[in-house]
């Protein structure tokens, strides 16, 4: 590895010093309100704050959201599936086909009094299933043959064949309410409100680019009362959270990964939680119609990832920045279907050694003129490649978080070395996911995190499969969709994952995505508010709020 083919790690931790500055913070002292918490947050939410559309997919809709309309079960910080609007866990009734019921439970109710009932769930199926509306994702709920109702149970028989493996999960999921939804055009409703609540919170106002607050429901009665009053959800990007955590402005913080994380480490003031997590950054390259011509060649994306240093991407990010103090507990991630931690955790992409000099081998093999012979930090030739142009690309990804940025800088410098251009594009969190970018394909290279859960890897296929529902890079092998289609019905768990292990050599060949690292998940608050808990999947910091109080 040439010493002037990469960015030098001392300068990379100078570029952070740079990046982190940012303004000071502006929220007000309304945490002083007895019964509220703050929580600073980095992403508001875009065009909805309805969960179950395209617009409305990512953790800044499902914090605030999920809490307003509960899950008939959830997982909680131990990953274990818990039941809420639920009477008990669902239970199988039959195995092939399968069928499996469920019950909510007596005093499970809509804000507005109406009981929740077996006719929610089939609402919510129906919803989901109308092709008029934009749904993140029908997986699972289309393999469903028939739903029958009786009162608040409701017995669920999947099609023959088509046995969902996450049955138990996919019963326990949020509901809609069937009589707010009948005859509404479900693309516009809860787009800046949302009218109805069964959960412990209720909405209370949306001030935007400022603020959400959540209210307490006193009309929930399915688990512990809420003991707040109220939470206010502040929006400040960057380093203006950790300046309102320390100023008293704020109570919470679940941060992006940054450095100012390390400072509250020795401070008796704050609790901080750190860990690994359902959730995993990459760098995906679109396959659609709105794709770079060069990216849908196989040895274009193979020579990116030869040319990119990821272990060196993770020590400056989070080992020299001391986020992470043992480098064990955040290795290079060398799959997207599994996370280190996982006991099925195979890695398919550790094939892909960084290599500068076997990225400019690979681009001259296919054709390729006009770029460095040997890697160069000086370099400034560009490769152009045969029938699709130069390998200059545009590089998409969230404004405000100094980390990515300076991943972005360091992917930028390895890969100018070997002659293939990384452009920045940075668009704030609202306009990738909320505005429709992400979703669209309107993009080239995209660099952001995927939230998943203890499902995830038995639902891959809604990502990288063929046509799958969260698949934005338009990415398809016949082949590994095959394999990961027929894993999403295998209800043993060691076939299940040979299924998965055959589907990820296949893909991990045709480098759609480069898998970067299972993201750490940090949780940082005010030791005057109490019972706030890392949540590892999903369901993130909010998944048990009507626990949290305030002290003093």
């Amino acid at each position: 590895m040439p010493k002037k083919s990469i960015v030098g790690l001392v300068a990379a931790v100078a570029l952070l010093a740079i990046l982190v500055i940012g303004p000071t913070a502006t929220a007000t002292t309304e945490r002083t309100a007895a019964g509220t918490v703050v929580i600073a947050h980095d992403q508001e939410p875009g065009s909805t704050l309805n969960p179950f559309l395209s617009e409305g997919n990512g953790y800044t809709v499902n914090m605030v959201v999920n809490k307003i309309l509960a899950n008939g079960a959830d997982y909680d910080d131990k990953v274990k599936l818990t039941p809420e609007l639920l009477d008990g866990l669902p239970k199988l009734v039959k195995q092939n086909p399968l069928v499996a019921t469920a019950t909510y439970k007596k005093n499970a109710v809509w804000s507005d009094g109406k009981p929740i009932t077996g006719a929610d769930f089939l609402a919510t199926y129906r919803v989901i299933m109308n092709p008029n509306w934009d749904i993140v994702s029908r997986q699972g709920w289309e393999d469903i043959q028939k739903i029958q109702v009786k009162g608040k149970t409701f017995t669920v028989t999947f099609k023959k064949g088509k046995s969902y493996f996450a049955w138990e999960e996919l019963l326990g999921e949020q509901i809609v309410p069937a009589h707010k939804v009948a005859g509404q055009d479900f693309n516009k409703l809860w787009a800046t409100s949302i009218d109805i609540a069964s959960g412990p919170f209720k909405f209370g106002s949306w001030q935007k680019g400022t603020q959400l607050t959540l209210v307490k429901n006193p009309a929930y009665k399915a688990g512990p009362a809420p003991k707040l009053d109220r939470i206010v959800v502040r929006y400040l990007a960057g380093p203006p959270q950790f300046q309102a955590l320390k100023s008293g402005e704020a109570d919470i913080v679940e941060p992006q990964p940054q450095v100012q994380i390390v400072d509250f480490y020795k401070d008796s003031k704050f609790k901080v939680q750190a860990g690994a997590g359902y959730q995993w950054e990459h760098v995906d390259f679109q396959q659609g119609a709105k794709a770079h011509p060069a990216l849908k060649q196989k040895y274009v994306r193979q020579a990116i990832i030869t040319g990119i240093n990821r272990a060196q991407i993770r020590e400056v990010l989070y080992i020299k920045t001391g986020l992470i103090q043992n480098p064990k507990d955040l290795p290079v991630l060398q799959s997207h279907i599994w996370k280190p931690f996982e006991a099925d955790y195979t890695p398919s992409f550790s094939r892909w050694k960084f290599s500068q000099r076997n990225a400019i081998a690979l681009l001259k093999k296919n054709g390729c003129t006009g770029g460095p012979d040997t890697p160069s930090s000086g370099n400034s030739k560009i490769w152009t490649c045969p029938n699709v142009g130069q390998l200059s690309f545009e590089f998409t990804t969230t404004s405000g978080n100094p980390l990515r940025a300076l991943a972005f800088e360091i992917m930028q410098k390895q890969l100018k070395s070997v002659g293939i251009e990384f452009k920045p594009r940075f668009l704030s969190p609202a306009v990738l996911f909320g505005g429709g970018t992400l979703s669209n394909g309107d993009w080239q290279i995209v660099m952001f995190t995927f939230l998943g859960g203890p499902t995830s890897a038995g639902t891959f296929a809604d990502i990288q499969g063929c046509g799958g529902d969260q698949n934005y890079m338009n990415a398809c092998n016949r082949q590994a969709t095959t394999l990961l289609a027929k894993a999403k019905y295998t209800a043993d768990a060691k076939a299940r994952g040979e299924l998965l292990r055959q589907a990820e050599k296949i893909l991990a060949d045709e480098v759609f995505s480069v898998p970067l690292f299972a993201r750490p998940v940090f949780l940082l608050n005010n030791t005057k508010v109490s019972n706030v808990i890392k949540n590892p999947t999903q369901r993130g910091m909010t998944w048990n709020a009507n626990l949290w109080s305030t002290v003093g």
